[in-house]
């Protein structure tokens, strides 16, 4: 009996929303908030209304602040007939916060290793990420860890970001101007301190009055 030696289908170089190996990560759990079927798996997603409960596919007016993470593909969802598969509005899904996972890429993306990430936040590629920085993208901290897979797919590694950074909206800052709740619009002065404002919740230059 001769035994088969060609095959006529390569295996398959990624699936979106697989993780792309065992290295660190950690996968929060969130509640569908799209009305429709559009949420995927391998996008990139950002808070709903209930944040820290529920997520949505990016539009218009997005923030790295409120980016989420990338959806995670569990393998409990079945294809229909045409091999299609849908999250229903309302379930719950996994969605990485750090780690390496293999994600949506713009059709026309050739990503390489250490490329940048950005994330698409309108048109039909919302959700997808891009290595090109453009008026319709942001970038949100990670990168690409390798070149394009079978289909619009790539690895990526998104960067640890811990609770307290998130919470307070510093959202990748490296100065204190860049962080939401820090207010410079009258610049600090030699010797001046950040001072809490209770009427519009933002730190604001003051004088230091501890006598130090």
């Amino acid at each position: 009996m001769s035994a088969q030696t060609t095959y006529s289908q390569a295996t398959p170089r990624g699936a979106a929303g697989a993780l792309y190996d065992l290295s660190a990560h950690a996968v929060n759990t969130r509640i569908n908030a799209e009305t429709g079927l559009t949420m995927k798996f391998g996008l990139g997603v950002v808070q709903g209304s209930a944040p820290g409960s529920d997520i949505k596919i990016p539009a218009t007016g997005a923030t790295a602040i409120k980016f989420e993470g990338i959806t995670v593909n569990g393998y409990t969802n079945e294809m229909n007939s045409e091999g299609a598969v849908f999250i229903s509005p309302g379930a719950a899904i996994g969605v990485l916060q750090y780690g390496k996972i293999w994600a949506r890429i713009k059709p026309t993306d050739a990503p390489a290793y250490g490329d940048k990430l950005y994330l698409i936040i309108t048109g039909e590629n919302a959700g997808a990420f891009t290595k090109t920085s453009g008026a319709d993208t942001i970038e949100v901290p990670g990168r690409f860890i390798g070149e394009k897979g079978t289909g619009d797919v790539a690895p990526v590694e998104l960067f640890y970001q811990s609770a307290a950074a998130s919470s307070s909206g510093g959202g990748g800052a490296t100065s204190l101007g860049d962080l939401s709740d820090v207010d410079l619009t009258t610049p600090a002065t030699d010797g001046q301190v950040l001072k809490y404002s209770g009427t519009d919740s933002k730190w604001k230059p003051g004088t230091d009055s501890t006598g130090a």
